[in-house]
C-alpha cells in the first residue's frame, strides 16, 4: 500500500508532503508520517490519549497538531497507532490509541524536534488536501 506522504529534498531538516482525501484524513496522515518516520517497532494500541487543538488557520492547526503529538512523545513516550480525529473550523479533536515507548520494543530512527513555518502549506486540491511541513531534526 502506498504511503500517504513522501519525503522532500531538504538540506538540513526533514521535509514531508502529506495528503488526504479530506481534512480528517490529512491530519491522521500527518501523525502517521511523524511516527512512521521517527519510531521503529511494534506499536500496541492499549493506551488512550485525547488531544484538542484550536488555531487561527489550517496552517497553524497543522503546526499545533504536530507540536502536541511531539510533546506527548517527548514527555510521556506516547506513540499513536489509531486515530479517531475530526477537524472543524480550524479546531481538531482526536481520540488516540497507541503505545508508550519501551526501549525493549521500540527504536528511535530519527529524532523529530519541531515543525517549522518554513515553506509550510495546507491546500485544497482536486484529490482532497495536501500539506507540506518542514521539521527540525
Amino acid at each position: 500500500m502506498k504511503k500517504p506522504y513522501q519525503y522532500l529534498d531538504h538540506t538540513a531538516d526533514l521535509g514531508v508532503e502529506i495528503w488526504g482525501k479530506d481534512l480528517d484524513d490529512l491530519f491522521v496522515n500527518i501523525g502517521r508520517a511523524i511516527f512512521e518516520t521517527q519510531v521503529r517497532g511494534t506499536i500496541r494500541d492499549d493506551t488512550a490519549r485525547s488531544i484538542e487543538v484550536q488555531s487561527d488557520s489550517l496552517e497553524d492547526l497543522a503546526i499545533d497538531w504536530c507540536r502536541e503529538l511531539l510533546y506527548a512523545f517527548a514527555v510521556q513516550g506516547f506513540i499513536p497507532r489509531r486515530y479517531d480525529l475530526h477537524v472543524r473550523d480550524n479546531s481538531l479533536r482526536a481520540d488516540l490509541r497507541g503505545d508508550e515507548f519501551d526501549p525493549r520494543r521500540h527504536r528511535v530512527k530519527i529524532e523529530i524536534k519541531n515543525p517549522t513555518y518554513h515553506d509550510l502549506s495546507v491546500e485544497k486540491t482536486n484529490q482532497g488536501y495536501t500539506a507540506t511541513i518542514i521539521f527540525d531534526v
